[in-house]
């Protein structure tokens, strides 16, 4: 089964890519949401995406576009 089966990437997922190796994975937004309730009960500075570790290599994966629970939007390009 893939995890990912149900939903569609207009809505439900955002991508995210490495910055040191250019992967780029496809994650549900709730998982994104969490890891951004996460920065903020670490205290982070708004301005810090959700960046979870890279699969491939020992990099940290950011999102390519995505407007976070607090409204700031994170592109990376």
């Amino acid at each position: 089964m893939n995890i990912l089966e149900g939903f569609s990437k207009n809505d439900d997922l955002v991508e995210f890519v490495c910055k040191k190796c250019g992967y780029s994975l496809w994650v549900p937004r709730f998982i994104v949401q969490q890891l951004e309730e996460d920065n903020m009960f670490d205290g982070l500075d708004p301005s810090v995406p959700p960046q979870p570790d890279c699969q491939v290599c020992d990099g940290i994966m950011t999102p390519k576009n995505y407007t976070g629970i607090r409204g700031v939007t994170y592109k990376y390009e």
